[in-house]
């Protein structure tokens, strides 16, 4: 039985990489049990030996792709705060991919998103995800705004920047690198909507 899990282990990343390679070189529609099969180089008789049907192999991606941001952006928010001091684009680079291994990742999890979305099996994980970006979120967050150049964020803030940032990381993944100014634009985005509140200057009588 021990065996069998590892050669399901070994097997899930091959397929979940051959998806990867797909989507992100050809999209959704391109996605079939014979071209999953012939990249990851099965034959289709051992992956339904291993999982009993495409949707099987599919969510198996799907959680494979969903770790693997997740253990990215930890690395990432690591990093960030092992700095002297945490910057805004340090944050927004933990959550929005800059080459291009990295941007397929995204990409194939932005091409899977709509399906998980709807399946009871695969909500979890995306909530999951969701929820431990925002808590990497408030984390960094709360160390910039020691410096004073931001205000502390609020549930309301997190959620509104956790969209904004899945967004920013929706397009890098699309984009190529000469079309984006995606870092900048989102690091000034958040710079704009973090700014600190002013206190009204009292008019002398």
């Amino acid at each position: 039985m021990a065996k069998k899990t590892a050669s399901v282990e070994i097997r899930s990343e091959q397929l979940a990489q051959a998806v990867v390679d797909i989507l992100a070189e050809q999209g959704r529609g391109a996605l079939t049990r014979e071209k999953i099969s012939e990249r990851a180089g099965l034959s289709r008789p051992l992956i339904y030996y291993y999982f009993n049907s495409a949707e099987a192999v599919l969510a198996s991606s799907f959680r494979w792709i969903c770790h693997k941001l997740l253990d990215r952006e930890e690395q990432m928010a690591g990093k960030a705060e092992e700095a002297t001091r945490v910057l805004m684009p340090s944050i927004v680079q933990t959550f929005v991919p800059q080459n291009d291994n990295t941007r397929k990742l995204y990409r194939a999890f932005f091409a899977l998103l709509p399906e998980a979305s709807i399946k009871d099996e695969l909500r979890g994980e995306v909530a999951q995800l969701r929820a431990r970006r925002r808590e990497m979120l408030a984390q960094l967050l709360l160390e910039v705004a020691r410096t004073g150049d931001v205000r502390p964020p609020d549930g309301c803030d997190l959620d509104a920047i956790s969209g904004l940032l899945e967004s920013a990381a929706m397009r890098a993944a699309v984009e190529s690198s000469q079309e984006r100014g995606i870092i900048g634009n989102a690091t000034d985005a958040l710079q704009r909507y973090l700014r600190p509140f002013q206190q009204p200057t009292a008019v002398a009588a």
